[in-house]
């Protein structure tokens, strides 16, 4: 029987850090700026999403 291996965690797989990390250059400020709207942006259309969903449904 194979030996339990301890769980790997996404990050440590890709190297990246948990802090967030701080961008040296202006593309890539720029480029995380962009990301973080785009999150933002779907965040606030998932009550909207939601609503229609279930209302189409007739769950509501």
């Amino acid at each position: 029987m194979e030996a339990e291996r301890p769980m790997v965690s996404a990050d440590e797989v890709s190297g990246r850090t948990s802090e967030a990390q701080e961008h040296s250059c202006t593309d890539c400020k720029k480029a995380a700026e962009n990301d973080e709207m785009a999150f933002a942006f779907l965040l606030a259309l998932m009550p909207v999403v939601t609503l229609t969903l279930f209302g189409n449904m007739g769950l509501l």
